[in-house]
């Protein structure tokens, strides 16, 4: 499940907001002020950002500064009915990823933060949960001297799953990140799964698996005692 900050002082579109990417999967918080989202962002990890610009104690432009200023390479995306070239342009050019524009649709939103966060897994080249070792360009999964090769989609489905090790990740959540050659119904993701399944025992043994909640989803979880 990836988590999502909210940086909007308009309660409704904020509550909005919230409820519907709560709905589709992602983890979220809110905060109404600059300075309540740079603490929050000092105490959590975020996927990805959605910074309004015109707050009450600030600009949405400052955070996004302060952010890159840290080295917090953080998706950002603004959401604002400012629309004169030369905010967009200082937003890209502070470090956001993206600009949309109120009143903006739902799925509109949800389709470009689903673009920057699997541009974020691309650029990633190695990521390690416990053990467990996956070098990504390579499509390699690795525990200790122990290592296979794992198919695209084995390795999106695993990079979900690690991202968020330990807490359970709807079926939901791993199809809208995946390509839209998979649909809902597509039972395709079962295979994968299956196949992953095996690949993880032939290299982890019983201690890493992946489990299955009936009806919500699944959990990366390490068994070693």
């Amino acid at each position: 499940m990836f988590k999502v900050l909210i940086v909007e002082d308009d309660i409704q579109i904020s509550r909005s907001l919230s409820m519907n990417l709560k709905l589709s999967g992602f983890d979220v918080d809110a905060a109404s002020l600059v300075s309540e989202g740079w603490t929050k962002i000092q105490k959590n990890h975020y996927d990805i950002l959605l910074l309004d610009i015109g707050l009450p104690d600030g600009s949405g432009l400052e955070l996004c500064q302060r952010i890159r200023e840290s080295g917090d390479d953080v998706p950002i995306l603004f959401l604002s009915a400012r629309t004169d070239e030369p905010t967009v342009v200082k937003g890209i050019q502070l470090g956001a990823d993206d600009y949309i524009r109120k009143p903006f649709g739902t799925e509109e939103l949800k389709a470009r933060m689903n673009k920057l966060l699997k541009k974020t897994v691309q650029l990633d080249k190695m990521f390690l949960f416990n053990k467990l070792n996956i070098d990504i360009p390579n499509r390699e999964l690795s525990v200790g001297t122990k290592s296979v090769n794992l198919g695209k989609k084995e390795l999106d489905i695993l990079l979900i799953l690690a991202r968020r090790a330990g807490d359970l990740v709807t079926r939901e959540t791993i199809l809208s990140q995946l390509d839209d050659s998979l649909s809902g119904n597509d039972r395709t993701i079962d295979s994968h799964m299956s196949h992953l399944r095996k690949k993880l025992k032939e290299v982890g043994g019983e201690v890493l698996q992946i489990v299955s909640i009936y009806g919500e989803g699944y959990k990366l979880v390490w068994n070693e005692a």
